[in-house]
């Protein structure tokens, strides 16, 4: 019964997680198959520009990506147990579910390029104003920290 408590509790979250990632990788997906080069949205703020990131945050770690994908498995499986903590509907979860859908888009796009011996990299093609270029998966993660942040303030 308890079991079907915690599958029933994490249904949501790790459904909204998925459909996060899978939009994210459908982008990079279209962005990488066109060929998306240069293409100014707004002048001198917004680029489109297809780049690859075999590291973490701004390329970070880029030379131990078997590393990183270990250490960002390991904290996708410890955001997973935090949604059994949290309650539901709260800030706290959906800023988790923000969390785990970048994770989950990077990851799994991160996993498939190291079996397919293509150095475990990552699409980025978001250039905006000086912010190094980012994708999808980051903005969720980026959110859903500032969201967290803000919970964990109201909450003191």
């Amino acid at each position: 019964m308890q079991n079907y408590l915690i599958l029933n509790k994490l249904f949501k979250p790790l459904t909204l997680s998925f459909l996060l990632a899978l939009i994210d990788n459908y982008i990079k997906y279209f962005v990488r198959l066109n060929n998306i080069q240069e293409t100014v949205i707004i002048e001198n703020i917004l680029v489109i520009d297809l780049t690859f990131n075999t590291g973490i945050a701004f390329g970070l770690f880029s030379d131990k990506t078997n590393i990183t994908f270990v250490v960002s498995l390991m904290v996708l499986f410890w955001l997973i147990t935090q949604f059994i903590k949290v309650e539901p509907k709260s800030m706290e979860f959906y800023s988790l579910i923000l969390i785990l859908g970048g994770a989950i888009g990077n990851l799994g796009e991160r996993a498939y390029n190291l079996i397919t011996s293509n150095d475990g990299k990552v699409t980025d093609f978001i250039e905006l104003l000086f912010i190094p270029s980012f994708n999808f998966a980051d903005t969720y993660i980026t959110i859903g920290i500032c969201l967290l942040i803000l919970s964990e303030l109201k909450n003191k």
